[in-house]
């Protein structure tokens, strides 16, 4: 089992309600293709950068799985048709966490 982090950009028209099922939906599919949903961070409703689909604002959702390879392609097109994702990115983590050298 491979590590990825799946980070969504939610309308922030969608209610509570709203953002669970979709939230529900996703976790299904990793768990109905082998895996496991480990976390699932709701950072709220923030800024962005730019304007995406005419709102200057929207709810970040980050989810972290274990799975398969082979089942980031059905994720990644289950959160293409969802109703309510603006954007989303889906990241394969590393192993083992990544320590920096400080130099003075």
């Amino acid at each position: 089992m491979t590590r990825y982090e799946e980070l969504l950009l939610l309308s922030p028209e969608l209610g509570t309600d709203e953002c669970r099922e979709i939230i529900n939906n996703l976790s299904a599919v990793v768990e109905r293709e082998g895996g496991s949903v480990l976390k699932i961070d709701d950072w709220g409703v923030k800024d962005t950068a730019y304007p995406v689909r005419k709102f200057n604002r929207g709810r970040y959702i980050r989810m972290e799985m274990n799975m398969p390879g082979k089942a980031v392609a059905e994720l990644e097109r289950n959160v293409r048709i969802a109703d309510g994702v603006f954007k989303f990115i889906t990241v394969k983590l590393a192993d083992t966490p990544v320590e920096t050298t400080e130099e003075a």
